[in-house]
């Protein structure tokens, strides 16, 4: 057998036949991913519930351990305030009580404007520019309205 400008071995393909694909319409493909999208949402729509239960409970505990240390720091400055506690600080360090009080009487008026906080201030004074009329003076008289 004669081989003519062919190495030995080497098969020529055979030539399959053209089959045309149809083309995938824009619609369908766009059904198939509305479709993927809607059924992937409920699982990402439980994923994310379920995150932010576990970031909740986090959150929870936390704010249960910082109650906790209030707590703690409370009781602190309870013991710590304890008059039992103060006296015997006291005795500790060389103070003792004292034994005749001394009282200064200050004759001079404060500053004018009173340094007290507002609400401890008595509240303004009504003085109704015109009498009252002659029904409600009626009816304060009758004791329905003060």
């Amino acid at each position: 057998m004669a081989t003519i400008n062919r190495p030995f071995g080497v098969r020529r393909p055979i030539p399959a036949p053209h089959v045309r694909l149809p083309g995938i319409n824009g619609w369908v493909l766009a059904g198939i991913v509305v479709v993927g999208i809607g059924a992937m949402l409920p699982v990402l729509q439980n994923s994310l519930a379920t995150s932010q239960g576990f970031d909740v409970q986090r959150m929870q505990a936390e704010q249960a351990r910082l109650n906790g240390d209030i707590q703690l720091m409370e009781a602190d400055v309870a013991r710590l305030s304890s008059l039992d506690r103060i006296q015997r600080r006291a005795v500790q360090i060389g103070l003792i009580p004292g034994d005749d009080p001394i009282f200064v009487q200050v004759s001079e008026p404060g500053p004018a404007p009173a340094k007290i906080p507002s609400e401890y201030l008595p509240g303004p004074v009504p003085n109704p520019d015109s009498p009252d009329s002659w029904w409600r003076s009626l009816l304060r008289w009758v004791s329905l309205r003060p």
